[in-house]
């Protein structure tokens, strides 16, 4: 396999390797959801002015959808660098001052880190709550979808998102000190510089 920029991808090996086909298979997972919602949206628009019946729940599944395929993609999205940002001061302190910037993008990620935590953290409860009661989403006899799904995936991917965010804030302490870590190979590392 190769990157972007058409390099050949390195070969992770262990823990690593595993998480990251974890991750892999996340952001497809949400790559198939948004497909099926786009189907979902054209037979809805197509039975909502063809024959004047619209398919029931069709709003709600897109709203809990939209939930769900952030917490899905945003981990394979952060660690290869693809997450909007302005980089063009990060950029300049990186060429004039390289250990500098490395140590900010450190604490940029420490902090992004402990923010995903607490909503997690948050979560958790939300999560128990709606798998005990059973909560469900819509109208008894219209549209009804259980809750708690919906609340695994964002304390799943808030936890693989805030172990992304410390694994980029270990690459890049360590880039301060002239290291690389074995077996995590960072694309974000590279699209800076």
């Amino acid at each position: 396999m190769t990157d972007s920029a058409g390099r050949p991808e390195p070969r992770r090996r262990g823990v690593f390797a595993v998480f990251d086909l974890f991750v892999a298979c996340m952001n497809a997972a949400g790559s198939i959801w948004i497909f099926t919602i786009m189907v979902l949206v054209c037979a809805d628009v197509t039975m909502r002015y063809v024959f004047n019946s619209p398919i029931p729940g069709v709003p709600l599944v897109i709203t809990m959808s939209l939930i769900a395929i952030i917490f899905l993609q945003l981990p394979d999205a952060l660690f290869a660098g693809r997450v909007t940002r302005n980089a063009a001061v990060i950029s300049r302190v990186l060429a004039s001052r390289p250990r500098l910037g490395r140590s900010l993008m450190a604490s940029y990620y420490v902090l992004g880190a402990a923010f995903v935590a607490i909503l997690v953290w948050y979560s958790v409860p939300v999560l128990e709550k709606a798998w005990r009661s059973n909560s469900y989403l819509g109208n008894r006899g219209d549209f009804t979808l259980p809750d708690w799904p919906f609340k695994l995936l964002i304390v799943v991917g808030g936890t693989v998102i805030t172990i992304q965010y410390l694994r980029l804030a270990w690459a890049n302490l360590c880039a301060v000190f002239g290291r690389t870590v074995a077996g995590l190979d960072v694309p974000e590392l590279e699209t800076l510089e």
